[in-house]
Order: structure tokens, then sequence, then C-alpha cells
């Protein structure tokens, strides 16, 4: 059997496929969330507006969050379920880092019983050898 060589990204029976799938990164919340208020006041903005060109950026955005909406896209331009996620993840964050104390205050626990143990069993040791000696 022959192995075939892997290149960067390109597989020579499909073409270029994996370039065309991009990993797109993942924004971090708070960053969302600015955004997402900016939308915000931007669409309260284009409502209060009479002009035509405002009707044309609000029916363009709305255009795009339902294409968006019918790929499966997810919305995240809702500020407060976006809040509602913070708070979330940073109660994970305090729930591991309890859990994470706790382990480690149970290891040095642990550890502290088996060497009283292990230095009561030395001592009993050196006391049977004393009593053997007389």
């Amino acid at each position: 059997r022959k192995l075939k060589k892997k290149s960067s990204g390109i597989n020579a029976e499909y073409g270029d496929v994996q370039s065309l799938k991009k990993k797109k990164k993942r924004k971090n919340l708070e960053k969302l969330l600015e955004d997402a208020k900016k939308s915000k006041k931007e669409l309260q903005t284009l409502k209060k507006a009479t002009d035509e060109q405002s009707g044309n950026k609000l029916q363009d955005k709305a255009w795009k969050k339902a294409i968006s909406m019918a790929k499966g896209e997810k919305q995240k331009d809702n500020p407060d379920l976006i809040v509602k996620s913070i708070k979330r993840k940073e109660g994970q964050k305090r729930k591991a880092k309890k859990e994470w104390n706790e382990r480690v205050g149970g290891q040095k626990k642990a550890q502290k019983e088996k060497q009283k143990k292990r230095q009561a069993n030395i001592e009993k040791r050196i006391e049977g050898k004393k009593k053997n000696k007389r």
C-alpha cells in the first residue's frame, strides 16, 4: 500500500474543498454584546427616520436576518440573551473554580493523613524493635 501525502489543505481528488470551509472564529461575548447594542440603536434610529434611504437600509437588514435564519445560522443580536449567556458562563467559571479548590483541598488533606499514618507506623516499628532488643 502506498501512503498518500497530505498537502496543506488541498485534496487532490476533490480539489481545493478545504479552503472553502473556513472556520469562523468566535467573538467573545462582551464584543458581541457591544455589537448587538450598537445595531439595536442603529435600528431604532432607522425606524425613526422617514427618508427612503433609511427605509431601504432597514429592509436590507431585515432581509439579511431572514436569509441567515433560513440558513440555520444562530442569531446573536439580542443583548438580553447575550447578557444572560455571559452570566451563565461566569457562573460556570465560579462553579469550576470552587470544585477545583475542593479537589485540591481534598488532595492535601489526604496527603497529610497518609503522612500522619506513615509516621505512626514508623514510630510503631521503632518501638517494636526496641522491645525486641530487651
